[in-house]
């Protein structure tokens, strides 16, 4: 027997309602069973966690390289579904369901509903880094220093991407993400 529900009214900005509406379609949920979701998580956190990823942000300053590889994945759904059950969850992810960030314990997983470009030499794998500080200046510190500029500092749909060469021939991407382009 499903619970029995019944209405809340909150009154929230805006730009909270909008990005709310959006997550809830890049969720594939109701609005009401995201705001559920959203409500029981922050009931159930202790504070401990929260303190926990205060401190994590205060360590990490804007030049470090976080790791997010991303999975190229046939089915966004069907990728979406296999990784909530090992526990992930969506950080964010584009409104046309083409890539999702997920987070499982601390570490961070893309997901891309589209094939590799071989052009690229894209694998199924790819290997990103996000980057909070200047991609231009980093670029130009890794020239200086003989790193292979794949292709340079360009403008995308989420931000900025720099693309480097390793030694190997594998592509590697260092991604600057402006959340204002995607949620």
């Amino acid at each position: 027997m499903k619970e029995a529900k019944q209405q809340f009214n909150v009154y929230l900005t805006p730009e909270t309602v909008k990005k709310m509406k959006h997550r809830s379609i890049d969720e594939q949920l109701s609005l009401s069973d995201l705001v559920e979701k959203v409500f029981s998580a922050y009931l159930a956190d202790t504070g401990e966690n929260h303190r926990a990823q205060q401190a994590s942000e205060v360590e990490q300053s804007e030049e470090t390289l976080r790791l997010q590889p991303m999975l190229h994945v046939e089915e966004m759904g069907r990728a979406l579904d296999f990784y909530s059950k090992l526990g992930a969850t969506i950080v964010h992810g584009s409104r046309d369901g083409d890539w999702a960030l997920l987070r499982i314990g601390k570490t961070e997983l893309g997901l891309l509903a589209h094939p590799a470009n071989p052009e690229q030499n894209e694998g199924r794998v790819e290997l990103n880094f996000e980057y909070g500080a200047s991609l231009e200046e980093l670029e130009k510190r890794l020239r200086a220093d003989g790193v292979t500029i794949a292709r340079p500092t360009g403008d995308e749909g989420f931000g900025y991407q720099l693309q480097l060469e390793d030694p190997d021939g594998m592509l590697v991407k260092i991604n600057q993400l402006d959340p204002a382009l995607y949620n």
